[in-house]
């Protein structure tokens, strides 16, 4: 609000220093236009009193007002004022020179309006043509000519004629029209400063209000904040500075969340506080007591040798150090059932003498505080003894002795309650949990007393039989089956045990009076073992005692073995020695080695497993980087071993990889690694080993394996897929060479087998291209991206459509349209051609149906089978179960087979075959010509039509190869008995010749292209059925 009052305040002084200068333009444009009307009747005064006179001063005057006005000579000060009055004939000026400026140019310079200038300039204008008259008047009285007087009243009629008269108000006229312009604009500027100042002396009337208003808001607010006035909320503020705490302050009504009210409740808190501190300086001082009582109960403990003289002491302590009133110890008597006094200190231990406590919660004194602790062996905490209930049978008694609260606390011996330790105080709720944790630790430091009391006892029952456990021990150190060696500080061996000769080979007598390090240590440790036993004798500290080490021994006849060796110095009056333990681990460590080679090596070819193998890779890359080097990775496969397994078994199949292993590692240098991943995947890794060297290596490898293996009986021969990696330019770390030769190996397997590849780029971007599919293609069924094409199938013999082919398509919201070609092949290898090749017969068979309910002629669907789905032995079943559950009669389905999936295994080819046959459902022969069909296996195929591939269809109007190859696929299905359709026509040429050559049936695009289903039951209305 002040910010806005300072704003409008200098605005409204401005505005009244535009009035002010306003005012200062008025009067300066007077001043200028007056200058002008001035200079004019100064140069008519002069001229006129030149005529008359004569003398040539007034001549001078003249020139000298016209070059002043003009801008010759400079501007005497205050020209504006009376000036050329005062100029006497002795031609004094009365005032300063300033500097040379046209009158025309003072004008423009005030800020005239163009119109106003105008004016002006005219009347300079007229003034300036007035003057060629004057000059003409003073030039007719020059002296040299005749008629002087003459010429002087000539002289004075030009300068008072009528015409010099109007010539003069020619001048005047528009100095008096600027007059009233420039009085007309300037009031008016005077008068919108005015106004405007007004408005703003109004602002500042009402901004000033305005913040007296909101002084006097701040005010009120101020004091409903503080909730009374400064001066009092300082007082107070004083005094709690001040440590006083005790005076409440007082609040008026409604000021609770006033700064009074706070300082109220801040004063009650402080109190609150005060009054807490006070507690927890006496908690801190019974917490100061409890220690001191602790700490003598710990002394207590060390100078007693018995209860009888501990306990009087712990009573003594507890009240003497610990602050307490009075302090009992009490016994539990098996034989009366009741816990006895049997020390105690303190005021009121009279009420003690005919005390009875029982155990028993039945009995009123078995509910108090000791019965209760001793009955559930915990203690037990009474903060306000003359108001528990469990203390009312001695609330008398607490009166009496002033006793404030009790606690009662277990004692133990051999883990077993005893007792109770009974403590009294004058206060309540004086056992806080710091105060209940030291009387815990004070009674636990009791029960371990009692414990060693009775060690105590037994270590003097055991001195007794000490003698008689010498011999035992004697016999047991005959019996060790570890080793034992004593010698003594010299580290001679003064006992040698029978396990120490049956171990070393030495016998006790040559052994006794010998050096250690000369029997049993091997040559290149002796002397570290003398040092060692050296730093024993002057130290007595070494790395072995007290724990167990393992080394290597020497035995009598040279040979070492690792022993487990642990050292134990005894001390037995003034004589010192040494007792080494030793235990043969020979058998131990070929376990840990047996493990160690599991944990690091193929258990069946022996070969470093991935762990080793990625530990051999960072050694590898670690010398690599050193040296810039390069590194390759390659990754091998062989080709079609799962048909080793399954027909000879994998125990052939385990004796192959063994052999193959062997063979592998003749290809290697000693800084390559050779590891078996699993399976009949081998991995290697060739340090410094660039690509020529890479594919040096893979050929030979290539060729090693190809050659015949001669296993058990049989003779096999195996090739392998390579695949190539190299470091740096594929990748730095282990995962990412091993993943790329791995891609390498693929496409190797792809491009044929038995050969190798090096990684390329584009095989990422294929491998990548494959993995995205593979993800979309496990959502494509359930979110409704496939569906099926039907292409038509037209019998030639009778002109019309007697089938069609289901064909799978795929639309990826993202992907877009995805070949089958690209994605079939990866829907195989990804085990998803099981589910996607079930959902095609079910839909194509649905289909069939459909288009047979709607009143078409019945159509023979025709449905590829891959290779994965005819080898499943489901298959027939599955098949029975869709027509069943449609209601599609086995005829009308026909299953399509490549020549490849049926030449696979021919045997299991024939035996599916004719389990569909049984069944009723037709196989036919896909891209027929494509394969290696044998005529034998075609005669015992259960096939009804060879469908001939579109790769020789497309050619036959120009090749006669093809004409050749397709003329004698139809004569031999014509001799065999089997149909013939030729799929890829797309020309009349074509579709001319397969007629010619007797060939039953055709599809293609010279009919139709695969439709949807819509579009394909269109094409059959227009389209005759059969």
């Amino acid at each position: 609000m002040l910010l806005i009052l300072c704003v409008v305040f200098t605005a409204y002084i401005y505005s009244e220093k535009q009035i002010d200068r306003a005012n200062e333009l008025r009067i300066q444009s007077y001043f200028l236009a007056e200058e002008l009307r001035q200079s004019s009747d100064d140069l008519t005064r002069m001229v006129r009193t030149y005529i008359i006179t004569g003398d040539s001063i007034y001549k001078q005057h003249f020139q000298e007002i016209l070059d002043i006005r003009n801008g010759k000579l400079p501007r005497p000060t205050s020209y504006n004022n009376i000036y050329w009055d005062l100029v006497l004939p002795d031609n004094v000026r009365p005032r300063a020179y300033g500097e040379k400026k046209p009158l025309l140019q003072l004008m423009k310079e005030a800020g005239f309006t163009d119109v106003e200038f105008a004016e002006l300039s005219k009347a300079k204008a007229n003034s300036d043509l007035l003057t060629n008259i004057e000059f003409a008047a003073m030039k007719l009285i020059e002296p040299t000519n005749a008629t002087k007087e003459f010429n002087r009243n000539q002289a004075s009629l030009m300068l008072n004629d009528l015409a010099y008269h109007k010539a003069k108000a020619g001048i005047m006229q528009p100095i008096s029209n600027f007059n009233q312009m420039m009085d007309k604009r300037t009031l008016a500027n005077i008068h919108y400063a005015e106004t405007t100042a007004m408005v703003l002396r109004m602002f500042v009337m009402l901004f000033g209000i305005l913040l007296f208003f909101t002084l006097w808001r701040a005010y009120k607010a101020l004091n409903t904040t503080l909730g009374a006035s400064a001066d009092e909320v300082h007082g107070h503020l004083v005094r709690i500075g001040s440590g006083d705490f005790s005076a409440k302050i007082p609040v008026s009504q409604g000021m609770e969340n006033s700064v009074m009210g706070w300082l109220s409740q801040t004063q009650i808190k402080l109190a609150q506080i005060n009054i807490e501190h006070q507690a927890a300086e006496a908690q801190s001082h019974r917490q100061t007591q409890l220690y001191a009582a602790l700490s003598q109960c710990n002394q207590a403990i060390v100078r007693s040798k018995n209860e009888a003289e501990l306990f009087p002491k712990i009573c003594q302590d507890a009240v003497i150090f610990g602050g307490m009133k009075m302090a009992w110890i009490g016994l539990f008597d098996e034989e009366s059932q009741l816990l006895a006094p049997v020390a105690s200190y303190g005021t009121g231990t009279e009420y003690l003498d005919l005390l009875k406590i029982s155990v028993d919660d039945k009995n009123i004194t078995g509910r108090g505080p000791s019965g209760t602790a001793f009955r559930e062996d915990k203690p037990f905490w009474c903060l306000d003894f003359h108001n528990d209930p469990a203390t009312e049978f001695w609330h008398e008694l607490s009166a009496k002795f002033e006793w404030g609260a009790s606690a009662a606390l277990p004692l133990h011996r051999n883990g077993k309650v005893v007792g109770t330790f009974n403590i009294y105080a004058d206060d309540q709720n004086v056992f806080d949990m710091e105060g209940q944790n030291l009387l815990i630790e004070m009674t636990s430091d009791i029960d371990f007393a009692l414990d060693n009391f009775d060690v105590e006892n037994e270590r003097e029952q055991f001195k007794g039989k000490l003698l008689e456990s010498e011999e035992i021990s004697r016999l047991v150190l005959e019996n060790s089956l570890d080793a034992i060696i004593n010698m003594n500080s010299d580290g001679l061996v003064i006992e040698w045990s029978g396990a120490a000769y049956k171990m070393f080979g030495y016998k006790r007598e040559d052994a006794l009076g010998q050096k250690l390090s000369n029997l049993i240590i091997p040559v290149r440790d002796r002397e570290a073992h003398i040092k060692g036993m050296n730093r024993v004798i002057a130290t007595n500290q070494s790395n072995m005692t007290g724990r167990r080490v393992e080394v290597s021994a020497l035995r009598s006849d040279d040979t070492e073995i690792p022993v487990e060796m642990s050292v134990a110095k005894i001390e037995t009056g003034n004589l010192v020695f040494f007792s080494a333990f030793v235990r043969d681990i020979t058998d131990r460590k070929e376990s840990e080695s047996q493990i160690q080679k599991l944990a690091h090596f193929d258990a069946l070819t022996s070969l470093p497993n991935r762990i080793l193998l990625q530990d051999h890779f960072k050694y590898a890359l670690s010398l690599i980087k050193r040296n810039n080097g390069k590194l390759a990775v390659i990754f091998l496969d062989l080709d079609h071993f799962k048909d080793i397994n399954d027909t000879l078994g994998h125990s052939i199949g385990d004796l192959l990889l063994i052999e193959v292993a062997k063979r592998l590692q003749l290809t290697l240098r000693e800084e390559d690694t050779l590891s078996r991943l699993g399976g009949d995947e081998f991995i290697l890794i060739l340090p410094g080993t660039d690509s020529r060297g890479a594919a040096n290596v893979a050929q030979k490898l290539l060729s090693i394996m190809a050659k015949p293996y001669h296993i058990d009986s049989f003779e096999l021969t195996v090739t392998g897929s390579v695949g190539v990696a190299l470091y740096p330019n594929d990748g730095t770390d282990f995962e990412i060479l091993s993943q790329k030769a791995d891609t390498a190996m693929y496409r190797a397997k792809q491009e044929g087998r038995n050969n190798y590849r090096f990684f390329t780029a584009e095989m990422q971007a294929t491998s990548s291209r494959n993995l995205q599919l593979v993800n979309a293609l496990r959502y494509a069924l359930e979110r409704n991206q496939l569906s099926l094409h039907y292409q038509p199938q037209v019998s030639l013999h009778q002109n019309c459509v007697i089938g069609t082919e289901a064909l799978l398509r795929w639309h990826h919201p993202e992907l877009g349209s995805i070949s089958p070609a690209e994605f079939i092949p990866i829907a195989e290898d990804s085990g998803l051609i099981i589910s996607i090749g079930e959902w095609v017969l079910r839909q194509a068979v649905k289909q069939a149906k459909l288009w047979m309910e709607e009143g078409h002629a019945p159509l023979i669907m025709a449905v590829n089978i891959s290779a994965i789905q005819f080898r499943h032995p489901d298959l027939p079943n599955l098949v029975t179960q869709i027509l069943e559950e449609i209601g599609l009669a086995p005829e009308y389905l026909e299953l399509e087979l490549t020549e490849g999936v049926a030449m696979y295994d021919p045997q299991a080819a024939i035996e599916m075959m004719n389990n569909l046959h049984e069944l009723g459902i037709r196989v036919s022969i896909d891209d027929f010509g494509t394969g290696y069909s044998s005529l034998s296996y075609l005669k015992k195929f259960k096939v009804y039509k060879l469908k001939i591939d579109q790769s020789f269809v497309r050619d036959i109007s120009t090749d006669p190869e093809d004409k050749a190859i397709v003329s004698a696929i139809i004569s031999m299905s014509k001799s065999l008995g089997l149909q013939t359709i030729a799929e890829g026509v797309e020309t009349v040429e074509q579709l001319t010749y397969l007629r010619a050559q007797g060939c039953d049936e055709v599809q293609g695009y010279f009919y139709s292209k695969p439709m949807p289903a819509e579009q394909a039951e269109e094409y059959f209305r227009e389209f005759k059925l059969r």
